[in-house]
């Protein structure tokens, strides 16, 4: 008799082997989103360190205003207009400058419900002097 199909045994193999191959990868793959995400976070930072930086450069002063980026507040554009991060309801981090003639501090603090839900806020300076974890 020529039979044709799986049997329940086999389906139940392949079941088996699924899940094992789910049950460590998904770990893997959830971890290498929140690097993504820290990394999104710190080459932002970054950029706005350096625009202030080239602000300095042409003005002699770095911004001497407050700024943010987040879901209420998109000044920061204002204040630095080359400052582009992308769409302010896809971040994973908000981003505030605080600045005055002769310093700034920018931070980067982690949005809730975000894959970096949690993370400690990370701050740089115009001595790119980075405070908090910074991933």
């Amino acid at each position: 008799m020529d039979k044709k199909g799986i049997t329940l045994v086999e389906l139940l193999i392949v079941v088996a082997i699924i899940g094992i191959l789910a049950a460590v990868a998904i770990p893997g793959y959830i971890g290498q989103q929140r690097k993504a995400a820290r990394t999104e976070g710190s080459s932002n930072l970054q950029n706005l360190r350096l625009l202030e930086e080239q602000f300095f450069s042409e003005n002699g002063t770095y911004v001497g205003t407050t700024g943010a980026y987040n879901e209420l507040s998109t000044t920061l554009q204002t204040v630095l207009p080359g400052f582009r991060p992308g769409s302010a309801t896809d971040l994973n981090y908000d981003y505030t400058v605080v600045g005055a003639a002769t310093a700034f501090t920018a931070t980067a603090n982690a949005k809730p419900g975000r894959r970096v839900a949690g993370d400690a806020a990370c701050t740089i300076d115009q001595n790119n002097v980075r405070t908090g974890p910074c991933w």
